[in-house]
């Protein structure tokens, strides 16, 4: 059966393997035409113009070589701002030729079948020097992991490398037992030569299966789900953020442990890290640093309970994970989170429908007894969201997710999406979105293994 021509012609950005077999892409005849003419023309104007071209080529030699002379006899001293200048310069003018150079092919095969591969190369291009310049600054945290990071985390990264300078991570993980991993990685510069990977690889890296958006990883008791990370109630906090704890293997609470990485560090010592006599010195040598680096830096580091009591006054509801929720609230109108139509355990026992034997023997009787009794509460939260209550689909939507049943993804994602968008709070949809397409259990949850 012969192909149909696209609607789009040779325009057409679609690249799939269906579409390719389906449609031709050829170029539209009164665009072929109108180039064929052009060309014609633009050969007839270059014969005219040769002869003066040639007088002007020269003209402009002679200038050219005066000036290069000029230079030459100048006694410029280079200077190290003159090298890194030549250097940058060197670099732009690189991909500008490579730029120019794919331009060139791309007009040259422009009425060929060649002409798709040639945009894409241009675009991958394009890419990788965006990927190279992100590197370059801690611009790469905010815009890969969509969060920006506070004083006491790069505060913590100078510490260690005080305790060892070549390799840090490799060093804090042979000897404590402890992976720094997520934005710690980018500062070890260990994204700067990996390949690039899509926008939810970056998301998912080092997150672990019951983590909410609120949570970002980035201490890791290797070959364990035990990790600690900060608990940000909004994206763009940077300032006072709790440090919590999980243990994937036990379920989704979350505890809140330290108000810096610092604490977070030492608690980590004290309850998490298998010690062996071998060890002791070691971790008795690490405590003191510690101390003393923070002594001789003057650190001003945020204590648990201050921040527990600060935010305890904003949390509207305590939800599965056990952290709470916090949004904004009037009390005086009550505007802004209203409880769910459930309490926490008879949420629990709908959910514990999926446990049922009876059920689960059955494909899909189990999901759809528990989708019938939920529909009427998420109902409920959805006429709160409308109602200005938006706190109250969070708290729904969050529970759903801390279940770990992936059954309930579709749902839970109807309730936080809205949420998370009336709060203002569009990086957490991201998120979200993009741990719930591949949610795993495992424990080696590094974006490197998957671009690898």
């Amino acid at each position: 059966m012969p192909k149909e021509d696209c609607k789009y012609w040779e325009k057409c950005y679609q690249r799939n393997a269906a579409h390719l077999e389906k449609y031709n892409h050829p170029l539209r005849k009164r665009d072929a035409e109108q180039e064929n003419k052009e060309s014609e023309d633009g050969v007839a104007d270059a014969k005219k113009l040769a002869p003066n071209q040639k007088e002007e080529d020269k003209d402009k030699g002679e200038v050219v070589e005066s000036e290069e002379a000029a230079a030459n006899t100048s006694d410029t001293t280079p200077t190290p701002d003159m090298d890194a200048e030549k250097t940058e310069n060197a670099d732009k003018g690189k991909f500008e030729t490579e730029t120019a150079e794919l331009h060139k092919e791309a007009l040259n095969n422009i009425a060929g079948k060649n002409y798709m591969e040639i945009l894409e190369k241009r675009i991958r291009l394009s890419v990788q020097q965006e990927y190279e310049n992100l590197c370059k600054s801690n611009e790469f945290i905010r815009h890969k992991f969509l969060v920006e990071m506070p004083e006491d985390f790069y505060d913590f990264w100078k510490f260690i490398n005080t305790l060892k300078q070549e390799s840090p991570l490799k060093h804090m993980e042979s000897v404590f037992q402890l992976q720094l991993v997520g934005p710690f990685e980018f500062l070890a510069g260990n994204f700067h030569q990996a390949k690039i990977g899509e926008p939810g690889d970056y998301l998912r890296h080092w997150r672990f299966y019951y983590d909410p958006p609120e949570f970002q990883t980035v201490f890791v008791r290797r070959g364990t789900g035990v990790h600690y990370g900060y608990w940000r109630d909004v994206p763009q906090d940077k300032e006072k953020l709790l440090i919590a704890r999980n243990d994937m293997s036990r379920g989704c609470e979350f505890e809140f442990i330290a108000g810096n990485l610092f604490d977070a560090f030492l608690y980590y010592l004290e309850h998490d890290f298998v010690g062996t006599p071998f060890t002791a010195a070691q971790v008795s040598a690490a405590k003191k640093s510690l101390q003393k680096f923070v002594g001789d830096n003057s650190l001003e580091l945020a204590k648990l309970d201050q921040l527990q009591r600060e935010r305890q006054k904003n949390v509207v509801a305590k939800t599965f994970h056990r952290a709470g929720i916090v949004v904004p609230f009037e009390r005086k109108t009550q505007l802004g989170y209203r409880a769910l139509i459930v309490s926490d355990a008879e949420l629990k026992k709908i959910l514990a429908l999926f446990e049922r034997k009876d059920l689960a023997d059955n494909d899909g009787h189990a999901k759809q007894a528990v989708l019938e009794k939920l529909q009427p509460v998420a109902n409920a939260a959805n006429i709160a969201v409308d109602e200005c209550d938006f706190g109250t689909a969070l708290e729904l939507g969050i529970d759903l997710f801390c279940s770990g049943h992936k059954e309930l993804h579709m749902l839970a994602s109807s309730l936080l999406m809205p949420a998370y968008s009336l709060l203002q709070r569009p990086q957490f949809i991201a998120i979200a979105k993009a741990h719930m397409d591949r949610r795993s259990r495992d424990l080696d949850l590094s974006i490197f293994k998957v671009l690898n």
